[in-house]
């Protein structure tokens, strides 16, 4: 018997967010110099478009999969499996907290989103809990987020590559670009 409906009904208990206009909660990024767990929380961050996150290890990471250089996960989603404590919220190691609904039926692969200075575009590639987010929030976090990916929600958050780079700042808004329909043939 599937009893994933459970974490169907914490889903729908988050708070609500934004679909088009969000903004953005924190900053992490995971500095190569604090090994595999360190995190440091920013007001302000540089981001790159070739590099990600300025002083992030993603650039120099030999574990990277693919072109994907930034993580963004939900901060309601965050805060319910992690408690609000910010220090404990940065752990995920996802770049940026946002207060956007980052479902896949808002943000289909290749929407573009502008965060402050920086343009950044959905990659088709799943954001997974790895073994990391599992010893940090357990295992029901683990099933949660994986209902939630499955259900289209995106319950880990959502990777995106870097298109422009641009300054982010705590507290910048974030605009989803949509593209305008096609218009019909003449």
């Amino acid at each position: 018997m599937d009893f994933g409906f459970r974490f169907d009904l914490w889903y729908a208990g988050l708070p609500a967010s934004p679909t088009d206009a969000g903004v953005v909660r924190d900053i992490v990024i995971r500095p190569p110099e604090l090994g595999s767990g360190g995190r440091r929380r920013l007001a302000r961050v540089r981001v790159l478009a070739d590099g990600g996150l300025e002083g992030d290890r993603w650039a120099s990471d030999p574990k990277k999969l693919g072109p994907d250089q930034v993580s963004l996960i939900n901060v309601h989603v965050l805060a319910s499996l992690a408690g609000a404590e910010p220090e404990r919220m940065a752990l995920s190691g996802d770049n940026f907290q946002v207060d956007l609904d980052l479902s896949e039926k808002n943000l289909p692969v290749g929407t573009r989103l502008e965060l402050g200075g920086a343009l950044l575009e959905v990659s088709p590639q799943p954001h997974q809990p790895c073994r990391l987010f599992h010893e940090r929030y357990g295992v029901t976090a683990v099933k949660k987020v994986l209902r939630a990916n499955k259900r289209g929600r995106r319950g880990r958050g959502v990777l995106c590559t870097v298109v422009r780079g641009g300054e982010v700042s705590v507290g910048d808004p974030i605009r989803v670009l949509r593209e305008p329909p096609a218009s019909p043939p003449e």
